[in-house]
């Protein structure tokens, strides 16, 4: 796991210290075999999928160049999007994909189009940051856009920390870049029937407020898995293991008699997800969300029933959620990535 980067006035010194254990891999390539930006590498594969990267030669060190390979025929982003971004990193010395977030380990990352990105905290937020310099108000969602980098060059001394992903200070790195959704506002779908397991859900104004067991027997506190219904089937991809869901929610114990967490007030921004233990920018949740989420398609509204062992286990949670509560949550699947 990357370590956790503070500040980059930090890094540097971090970085510095380290140097002599950290020796630049670019170092050892041939420099009679280097070619200028794109010239070095060539891109292949369909968008949304994990691309294949044939280097032709070492990169010639020089500022950071960035091409669009193609242009997505999705919405067109506005100031202030956030985007679901799929990122591969490749470098020109060992010639091998050195980070990707297209697989089950890592999620997608997240970026908002207009605005600085925020202090880096880990290697992989400076990637994003360079990615968020070539989004801009108007590029369109399904849009692949690559960079070629100097590390040395574009980072100066914080290139150092690259070594956590396996590449030198002094390599050359190329970045694809898949940039694949944005969060709808509210869930949008085929109504279906609730189940007769399934507590009643509260709603004022299509906002879940709460939801009301006192109709239902209380399920068994032994029980070993998850179970969900959908309430709003939505139309879009369905949630895999290793991505990013941004999910609006609310949560109540069985015959409790008020939410214990929700993030459907206005004072709350939807919530980031990272799916079945993958690392991300987002919460990491009990094994019984990921149960749940895994499959589910973006836009739908699902009720979740989670006993302890899928939830909080003997320990509970704070004062609301005691060991032998049944979990219940309604969750609205915005995005996935």
């Amino acid at each position: 796991m990357l370590s956790r980067l503070t500040r980059p006035a930090a890094l540097s010194a971090v970085a510095v210290c380290a140097l002599a254990a950290l020796t630049a891999c670019g170092d050892d390539t041939p420099e009679e075999d280097t070619a200028a930006g794109f010239d070095a590498v060539e891109i292949s594969g369909p968008v949304g999928e994990l691309p294949e990267v044939d280097w032709k030669a070492g990169l010639e060190p020089g500022e950071t160049q960035s091409e669009v390979l193609e242009e997505g025929d999705g919405a067109a982003l506005e100031d202030g999007d956030e985007v679901l971004v799929n990122l591969a990193i490749s470098d020109d010395f060992t010639q091998e994909i050195a980070l990707e977030t297209y697989g089950e380990e890592r999620t997608a990352v997240a970026l908002t189009v207009g605005e600085e990105q925020p202090e880096p905290q880990q290697v992989i937020d400076l990637v994003t940051a360079l990615v968020a310099e070539q989004v801009e108000a108007g590029t369109t969602l399904g849009t692949r856009i690559a960079l070629t980098v100097d590390a040395e060059e574009e980072f100066g001394e914080l290139a150092l920390n690259l070594a956590q992903i396996g590449i030198g200070n002094e390599d050359g790195f190329v970045v694809v870049a898949d940039l694949d959704s944005v969060a709808l506002e509210g869930p949008k779908g085929a109504r279906k029937a609730a189940p007769a397991w399934a507590p009643t859900v509260e709603v004022e104004d299509g906002i879940p407020t709460a939801i009301d067991s006192s109709g239902v027997e209380k399920p068994d506190v032994k029980a070993k898995e998850v179970r969900t219904a959908v309430l709003l089937e939505g139309e879009g991809p369905a949630i895999e293991k290793g991505d990013l869901a941004v999910v609006n929610y609310l949560g109540q114990t069985w015959g409790g008699e008020k939410p214990f967490d929700g993030s459907y007030t206005k004072k709350r921004e939807p919530l980031k997800v990272n799916i079945d233990g993958a690392q991300g920018p987002g919460t990491s949740v009990i094994e019984g969300w990921s149960d749940a989420l895994v499959g589910v398609p973006v836009g739908s509204r699902i009720i979740v029933e989670i006993p302890p062992a899928k939830g909080y286990g003997k320990a509970g949670s704070g004062e609301d959620i005691k060991k032998d509560d049944i979990l219940y949550f309604v969750i609205d699947v915005l995005a996935a990535a």
